[in-house]
């Protein structure tokens, strides 16, 4: 099948995927109103249809990298949307509202968190059932390929190196871009600069959560590494930065793409971190293949 022929249903699945965030958007903001709770007030000088523009945008952004991860992805899809679902949730919604919460005056936490879980649990599901899963290889086959390749203490010491992984590469790409975001932050009321102790204990819990979200793509994964260092790299940058950064009028233009350079390499670096740490060298999961194999008949 040619590139053009894989194409052609994106031209019906794309929009679809981007209605069924749209429709996860009005649950969220119902569930909001039901519960009580108050989302941040926001000024913006964009108008209505440059916002609209700017959520399909950003729906198309997060559909596309969802998909990425989607294609390597084995197993029934309800647990394969279940995985993306709960990636896009923890590193969309509930880590970029914790950062939000520390850097900025805003509020409104637990309204933010309680928007994103509609929209995210459609579009995972949905595109879980869009995307086919690969046809070789079972999602049993790789969780015990995963827990045999290590040691437990080989392994324990991978998975805090892991959580490590993240501060290191967020505190090296924001130092890089810190001459140039510092002054808005010093010159926007609602933005603020955190303690350096608060910005360590928020981001370790945020790369704890990352990386609970990002073991099962890693433990699901039937594909290559360089596919894997891909989907994690988009997946992350989409979801931590990008789809965010488009919707967001109310900062201006120079932080918005300061702050996308920033978060595109962490996200990179975090996938190669990633990956090297945790996904089993090929020659290793070759060589469990046979003994994984007669476990499972």
């Amino acid at each position: 099948m040619t590139r053009r022929h894989r194409a052609l249903p994106w031209l019906w699945k794309l929009p679809l995927c981007v209605a069924a965030l749209f429709i996860g958007q009005m649950l969220g903001l119902a569930l909001v109103s039901a519960l009580g709770l108050e989302l941040p007030s926001i000024t913006t000088t964009a108008d209505q249809s440059t916002q609209t523009v700017l959520f399909v945008l950003a729906a198309i952004t997060i559909t596309v990298a969802l998909a990425t991860v989607a294609a390597g992805l084995a197993g029934r899809w309800w647990v394969r949307g279940t995985i993306l679902a709960g990636f896009l949730f923890v590193v969309y919604g509930v880590g970029n509202t914790i950062e939000t919460s520390v850097f900025t005056t805003l509020g409104g936490e637990a309204a933010l968190i309680a928007m994103h879980l509609p929209p995210s649990v459609l579009v995972g599901l949905l595109v879980a059932l869009l995307v086919a899963a690969p046809s070789d290889g079972h999602l049993r086959e790789g969780a015990r390929a995963f827990f045999a390749s290590w040691t437990p203490t080989r392994l324990a010491v991978r998975l805090g190196l892991a959580v490590l992984a993240f501060p290191g590469v967020y505190f090296l790409f924001g130092l890089m871009v810190a001459p140039i975001v510092t002054p808005y932050y010093d010159r926007l009321d609602f933005l603020v600069i955190p303690p350096f102790s608060t910005m360590v204990q928020v981001v370790l819990a945020r790369s704890v959560l990352f990386l609970l979200v990002s073991l099962p793509v890693i433990i699901a994964w039937r594909a290559s590494r360089g596919r894997l260092i891909l989907a994690l790299s988009l997946g992350h940058f989409v979801a931590l930065g990008l789809a965010g950064l488009l919707q967001a009028t109310f900062f201006p233009p120079t932080l918005r793409l300061a702050h996308g350079v920033e978060i595109l390499g962490a996200s990179v670096c975090y996938a190669v971190a990633l990956v090297w740490l945790l996904f089993p060298p090929p020659s290793r999961v070759e060589a469990q293949q046979p003994a994984l194999r007669e476990r499972l008949a």
